[in-house]
C-alpha cells in the first residue's frame, strides 16, 4: 500500500508541476500548427517530383524522412527547454530542428533495417503474421522511453534502444498508466465525426495541449523514476519527504 500511495504521490507531483510548465508556455501549442503546415506542404511538394521516376521518388522518400525526423526532434527539443528551463521562446524554436535531427534519424534508421531485413523472413513463415504483431508490440513497450532518452539520456542509438529496454523493464508499473490515460483521452478527443472547421481546430487544440501536457509529465516522470529506485521512493513517502 505505501508503494502504491508513493507512486499516487508522484503522479500528483510531476502532474501539477507538468500542468505548471505548460500553462506558462501556453503559446508553444502553436508549434503544432506549424509543424502540420511543413509536413502537408512538403508532403504535397514531393508527392510532385516523385512522378519524375524511381530515382526522383527515392530522393523525395528520404527528404521527406528527413523533414518528419526534424519535426519530432524540434518538438522533443521544445519539450526539453520545459523541463529544463522552465520557459520556450522563438530562439529555441528557431534551433529546435537540427538538435536532435540525427538522433531521430538513427533511431528510425535501425528499425526500418529490422523490418527491411527481419520482417520479410518472419511473414513467409506460417505464424509470421501474429509473430510480427507481437513484435511491434513488444517494440512499442520496450522502445517507449526512447524519446525520453533522446533528449535526456544523450546516449548514442543502440545505447539507446537498450537503455530504454532497461528503463521500462525495472519502472513498468510506474510509467504506462499516465500513457494510457493519454490514449484514453486523445481517443475522446477524436471520437466525435462532426465536421467543420471550427471544430477540428478545436480538436486540434485540445489534442496538442494534451500531447504536450504529458509529454512534458512523461519526461518529469523519467528523471523521477531513473534517479531513485520503487524502494527509495516508498521510504521517502513514509518518511513524509516529496
Amino acid at each position: 500500500m505505501n508503494a502504491l500511495a508513493a507512486t499516487v504521490a508522484l503522479y500528483l507531483k510531476v502532474s501539477a508541476r507538468a500542468a505548471e510548465l505548460v500553462a506558462r508556455n501556453w503559446m508553444v501549442l502553436a508549434t503544432v500548427l506549424v509543424y502540420a503546415v511543413i509536413l502537408s506542404g512538403a508532403s504535397a511538394a514531393l508527392a510532385l517530383t516523385a512522378v519524375g521516376g524511381p530515382f526522383f521518388a527515392l530522393g523525395s522518400g528520404l527528404l521527406m524522412t528527413l523533414i518528419r525526423a526534424a519535426c519530432i526532434g524540434s518538438f522533443l527539443y521544445l519539450v526539453e527547454m520545459m523541463i529544463r528551463t522552465s520557459r520556450v521562446n522563438l530562439t529555441d524554436f528557431r534551433r529546435s530542428f537540427g538538435v536532435y535531427l540525427w538522433d531521430v534519424i538513427g533511431v528510425s534508421f535501425v528499425l526500418w533495417i529490422f523490418f527491411r531485413l527481419i520482417g520479410p523472413l518472419i511473414a513467409a513463415s506460417p505464424l509470421g503474421p501474429r509473430i510480427m504483431v507481437a513484435i511491434q508490440i513488444a517494440l512499442v513497450v520496450f522502445l517507449n522511453a526512447v524519446p525520453e532518452l533522446i533528449y535526456l539520456g544523450h546516449y548514442s542509438t543502440l545505447a539507446l534502444l537498450g537503455e530504454s529496454y532497461r528503463f521500462i523493464s525495472e519502472n513498468w508499473i510506474e510509467w504506462f498508466p499516465p500513457n494510457f490515460v493519454l490514449l484514453a483521452v486523445l481517443y475522446l478527443v477524436f471520437l466525435p465525426q462532426t465536421d467543420g472547421v471550427l471544430w477540428l481546430l478545436l480538436q486540434a487544440t485540445v489534442a496538442a495541449l494534451a500531447v504536450y501536457f504529458f509529454m512534458v509529465l512523461r519526461g518529469l516522470l523519467f528523471l523521477e523514476l531513473s534517479g531513485s529506485s520503487r524502494r527509495s521512493r516508498t521510504f521517502r513517502y513514509r518518511m513524509g519527504q516529496s
